[in-house]
């Protein structure tokens, strides 16, 4: 039975469609949670546990605020309000910012797959993480080495 405080995928759909996110972030948003749904079936395969409900609605709803400043903390916001305080707290680490804080090393499987995911798609493609990375500093104009070290982390024990 589903946790009633995690919507499901076509609730998250419909939050994102009401929330009037852009179609082109929705199908960002889709992607990522293709590649996070991938990944978490490999790992619940191998014996993991893994909450999926929970990363397939942070994974679609990690941009839902994408149009805003800080768009993070404004999707967390606006999720808690909705009564999603997991579905927030999962989201509220895809970004790749302050990763050297401690509090983010410490991210548990759910928040590593939805970080990861959204790491490997640029737009509505999945790409490589080198990709992804490059396609961030050229739009942010940023140096995102320790985070592309960070994300090759994840990776590997991910996808190991």
């Amino acid at each position: 039975m589903n946790n009633p405080k995690i919507p499901t995928k076509k609730e998250s759909l419909d939050i994102l469609n009401k929330n009037k996110t852009p179609s082109n972030v929705i199908e960002h948003c889709k992607t990522v949670c293709k590649v996070a749904e991938e990944i978490a079936d490999k790992l619940i395969a191998k014996g993991i546990n893994i909450n999926k409900t929970l990363v397939v609605a942070a994974a679609l709803l990690h941009d839902i605020e994408r149009e805003k400043d800080n768009h993070i903390i404004a999707g967390a916001k606006l999720l808690k309000s909705m009564g999603f305080p997991e579905v927030a707290e999962v989201m509220g680490k895809h970004s790749l910012h302050e990763i050297e804080k401690e509090k983010n090393k410490q991210l548990r499987i759910e928040e590593k797959i939805m970080f990861y995911a959204d790491k490997r798609v640029k737009e509505n493609k999945i790409v490589s993480l080198k990709e992804r990375i490059e396609d961030l500093e050229k739009r942010y104009n940023k140096n995102f080495s320790k985070e592309f070290e960070f994300a090759e982390k994840i990776e590997e024990e991910l996808i190991r």
